[in-house]
């Protein structure tokens, strides 16, 4: 059965590189246009948005600090306005690790900004996408397989937020049933993208790879591929699910 998003609209934050980039070209492949969020990466957001338009779907940039509620709602406007409305699909992808830390170094500082990043702006895209968004919506969120095991060295904050987003979705879910929007989550495992190369080293990463019963880290497409199927009509009567693509690296 093909994927047929066309003349849907969506939007992506986060979607500069990584798994972001991913779905946003995989959205645009089944015939969505997409509203491409980015930070601070806008020479990578536009590389996105040419890979959107190469697909002959609609790319719209937009720039914005979604831990900020006042900034998230901005942004989904100007999404809204670019590309009209409603809104079918927002996928909250947008985080980081920011850093490593163990627990007895780690300030409040870092402590808040990794919250804020991973979970607060999840709440607050989604809150800001509700006015605007159809029946029969879906909103994907991406949490970690951190969620599941605590995290890896020095990951602890990420993995209590990403944990968030696992019981924040199964909320949302039950939540916004009423007006048939569904909610599911993603929970990525060892996934080469540049998260990767900016927060650990190759001999971190080989650990873990042992620990994959696959034998190799994940692709971005992979990922893709699970949210193109949670926002298709494939996944209809589901809702409140988080997939895990860690390669078997969590029952292992």
């Amino acid at each position: 059965m093909e994927i047929d998003l066309t003349g849907q609209r969506a939007i992506v934050t986060g979607a500069s590189t990584g798994i972001g980039r991913a779905v946003a070209k995989a959205l645009a492949g089944a015939g969505a246009d997409v509203a491409i969020h980015y930070g601070s990466s806008r020479n990578e957001a536009e590389e996105t948005a040419r890979a959107v338009e190469a697909q002959g779907r609609r790319a719209f940039l937009v720039q914005a600090d979604f831990r900020d509620p006042t900034a998230a709602g901005k942004a989904v406007e100007a999404a809204v306005e670019a590309l009209g409305a409603p809104i079918d699909i927002l996928v909250n992808n947008a985080g980081s690790l920011i850093g490593r830390s163990a627990v007895d170094e780690m300030d409040e500082e870092l402590w808040q900004e990794v919250i804020a990043l991973n979970l607060s702006s999840v709440f607050f895209a989604t809150k800001a996408a509700l006015p605007h968004l159809g029946n029969g919506a879906r909103i994907v969120n991406v949490s970690s397989i951190a969620a599941r095991h605590g995290g890896g060295p020095g990951a602890f904050a990420y993995a209590a937020a990403k944990g968030g987003v696992m019981t924040l979705t199964r909320g949302l879910a039950k939540e916004l049933a009423s007006r048939n929007i569904r909610v599911n989550a993603i929970a990525p495992g060892v996934i080469e993208t540049p998260f990767h190369d900016k927060f650990s080293t190759p001999e971190l990463l080989e650990t873990f790879r042992k620990g994959i019963p696959l034998g190799r880290l994940g692709t971005s497409e992979e990922c893709a591929g699970a949210v193109l199927y949670l926002v298709s009509p494939l996944a209809s009567y589901v809702t409140g699910q988080s997939i895990d693509i860690n390669g078997g690296q969590w029952f292992a």
